[in-house]
């Protein structure tokens, strides 16, 4: 009884600790283009964000609790909605003190609480103004509420948490949509397998899944749309042995050398094989294993036979079924063997968090913004032919910029007024035509947009300034031209 009342304590004390520790790298106003398209579309209206987001890649479920945020905030946001990633991962971890440990044990709940906020990956994400917390959150515990429907553990909330985190989770991303549709089809063909039992159980899922559907319907035409005009702009390539790497490593990898880490998961699912083998395979373990893997699966099926989709960074919706499995089959695990991996774990994600601040804090960030709005004038133009720029120009809304991204990529017009109002779409420059004063051309990667601009118009090449934001790592120049 005292070991059980001591390690509750403990837990409480790594929840708090762990969310101290999270919220390390939150303080900055660096943005890169994900991030920038995050806080670009949560300005609009719920009704513009669902039909911009609808010809975007994602569902829009994110964007609307951002848009709350943005409600609330204003202009001011991007600390606020770091804090919101970062308050996922909070409630996970508290999660698997108020759930995990009620229905698996204690030290189940206490590791996979653990895991939650000392996983590397964590570490890197905390941070990042996407839907990747708020999807693992939701798709954990929608995994977690139909585990309970399955063992017909249910309470009066059981079927109603159920449905809503497995909508909810459809309606963050498209990995979730994959997995509440698995485990709804496996949860509807157990219980009718399992009829003459279930019946009332039964009839209470038919419901659940009759309401999923109809409203996840008005969501189903802009999924088609998707299908048919965004797949054709996706930049997700699959690569042997690369691509493989990538999905087992993500957790772990940090700020580490990939071939190192790998071998390292390798041996860690080693040796959770041998626990598997000495003590059995619980079902709940079992069942997370399959779901997770079931994801993996029908995304390389998608992805060989339409679009790719299988791409490490989304495996994080799905994570927290991958952590429970590692925190019930690590629960058997010798006490000694178990310290040293969790202190190893720690040791990894101080090193990845170590970076991270080191990357969000560094005044480099900051440098192109400071030049910018020190430096361009009212009615000054840029203009920019990688849309990755908006992320610079998204930090100056307030200058009222005349903003100008070329592009040929139709598909991403529409995707693309998440940068409404300061940011204009144009297929050619033509804008340039009748317009007399400076121009300030944003290039990354070897654009070739200035060169473009002095062929066919007499400009001045005034300045070139060349600016490095440490925060993701990118390059990009500044060429003031004056026309």
């Amino acid at each position: 009884m005292l070991g059980k009342v001591k390690l509750k304590h403990i837990h409480i004390i790594l929840l708090v600790l762990g969310s101290i520790f999270l919220l390390a790298p939150l303080f900055h106003e660096a943005l890169w283009f994900d991030e920038a398209y995050s806080v670009g579309i949560a300005s609009h209206s719920f009704k513009d964000i669902w039909v911009i987001g609808g010809h975007d890649v994602h569902p829009v479920l994110y964007y609307f609790f951002l848009h709350l945020i943005y409600l609330i905030a204003g202009n001011n946001s991007i600390l606020f909605y770091r804090l919101f990633s970062w308050l996922c991962f909070v409630l996970l971890g508290i999660f698997g003190y108020t759930h995990i440990r009620k229905d698996f044990g204690e030290k189940k709940g206490f590791i996979f609480s653990y895991l939650v906020y000392f996983l590397p990956v964590v570490s890197l994400y905390t941070s990042e103004i996407r839907m990747y917390s708020l999807g693992m959150l939701l798709a954990t515990i929608f995994a977690f509420y139909a585990y309970r429907i399955y063992k017909n553990n249910i309470t009066k909330s059981t079927y109603f948490i159920f449905m809503i985190t497995s909508l909810a989770t459809a309606y963050t991303h498209y990995y979730g949509l994959m997995l509440a549709g698995i485990i709804n089809l496996a949860l509807f063909i157990y219980l009718i397998k399992n009829k003459e039992t279930r019946k009332n159980d039964l009839k209470k899922f038919i419901i659940c899944a009759v309401v999923q559907v109809l409203l996840y319907l008005p969501w189903l035409v802009y999924f088609v749309i998707q299908l048919a005009t965004v797949s054709g702009g996706f930049w997700i390539t699959l690569s042997f042995p690369r691509t493989l790497m990538e999905l087992i490593t993500i957790h772990f990898l940090g700020n580490f050398n990939m071939t190192i880490v790998f071998i390292g998961c390798v041996f860690l699912y080693i040796y959770s094989a041998y626990l598997i083998f000495k003590n059995g395979f619980s079902d709940a373990s079992k069942k997370a294993i399959i779901f997770y893997l079931a994801v993996i699966l029908a995304a390389l099926i998608i992805s060989i036979v339409a679009s790719p989709i299988l791409y490490f960074r989304y495996l994080l919706i799905i994570t927290g079924l991958l952590i429970f499995y590692i925190s019930d089959t690590l629960s058997n695990a010798n006490k000694y063997v178990l310290t040293i991996l969790l202190i190893l774990i720690f040791v990894m994600s101080c090193s990845t968090m170590d970076s991270s601040i080191a990357e969000s804090y560094d005044s480099r960030n900051n440098e192109a913004i400071t030049y910018l709005k020190e430096n361009i004038k009212d009615d000054d133009i840029v203009i920019y032919s990688r849309i990755s720029m908006s992320a610079l120009t998204e930090r100056m809304r307030e200058k009222n910029i005349n903003a100008y991204y070329v592009s040929t990529e139709y598909w991403t017009f529409e995707a693309y007024k998440a940068f409404d109002p300061y940011m204009h779409i144009v297929e050619d420059l033509s804008v340039l035509d009748d317009y007399h004063g400076n121009i300030w051309v944003l290039e990354e990667n070897s654009s070739d947009l200035k060169n473009r601009i002095k062929e066919q118009y007499k400009v001045v090449d005034e300045n070139t300034s060349n600016f490095y934001q440490p925060y993701k790592d990118i390059s990009f120049t500044v060429h003031k031209l004056v026309k």
